[in-house]
């Protein structure tokens, strides 16, 4: 059994070739490019932006994660990174169904985590280049589909924990129904915010998704084209 799970998750041995540059060392060296202008000759905003996608990473566990499982290889590494973007996935489903969602602090969590995969996201379009060669760019339009389901979760659970709402959301499921609703920016109005704040929400996840589904699958699925180009 533990063959077949290694064979089902990690493919052939040979292929967990060892970490080369560590995690927190590749942040280092990627600070200094930018900063020194290595890779870009970008200036101003672009510069400023690419700064910041790359400088907070620190505040986020996935560069700690990453850090931690490189040791036992770039395969397990990557594996391990794909458990937890689906963790971050589930969890605000969880958040949801066993009525945590209803505490400042899970609200506090899931826009924590949602903010990470919006850094990150904008960090593959930004700072690209910074990012190693995909062993499969069809692994990352994946996880792409998981962080933007992630999102989608999260958002619904800030909708409800801080009762954004009109009287007609009063269960989970009309939470999550309003925010892929507004992630589509499909908008029926049967649904709608009640404050100024739940407006702004509405307006910033609208604004996110459009981005996303727009540049970044769009971004990679010309990767894919070109990687079907050369094979």
């Amino acid at each position: 059994m533990k063959k077949i799970l290694y064979k089902l998750l990690f493919g052939k041995p040979e292929y967990n070739t060892r970490q080369k540059v560590s995690a927190y060392l590749a942040y280092r060296s990627n600070l200094v490019k930018i900063w020194n202008n290595k890779t870009h000759k970008d200036i101003g905003f672009e510069k400023i932006l690419r700064l910041v996608l790359v400088g907070i990473q620190p505040i986020f566990p996935g560069i700690h994660y990453r850090q931690i499982f490189g040791r036992y290889g770039v395969i397990k590494r990557n594996v391990a990174i794909e458990f937890y973007v689906f963790f971050k996935t589930m969890l605000p489903l969880f958040f949801l169904y066993s009525g945590l969602y209803r505490h400042l602090a899970t609200v506090f969590i899931s826009s924590y985590l949602l903010t990470e995969s919006v850094v990150y996201v904008a960090s593959l379009i930004f700072v690209s280049d910074m990012f190693v060669k995909p062993r499969s760019y069809r692994r990352n339009i994946l996880m792409l589909f998981f962080n933007y389901l992630e999102i989608a979760f999260s958002f619904a659970v800030v909708y409800g924990g801080l009762h954004l709402l009109d009287e007609k959301a009063h269960s989970i499921v009309d939470f999550v129904y309003f925010s892929i609703v507004t992630s589509t920016t499909i908008g029926y109005g049967d649904i709608h915010p009640v404050s100024s704040m739940g407006k702004i929400l509405v307006c910033t996840q609208a604004i996110i998704m459009v981005a996303f589904i727009v540049l970044f699958l769009n971004f990679f699925g010309s990767k894919v084209e070109t990687l079907h180009s050369e094979e």
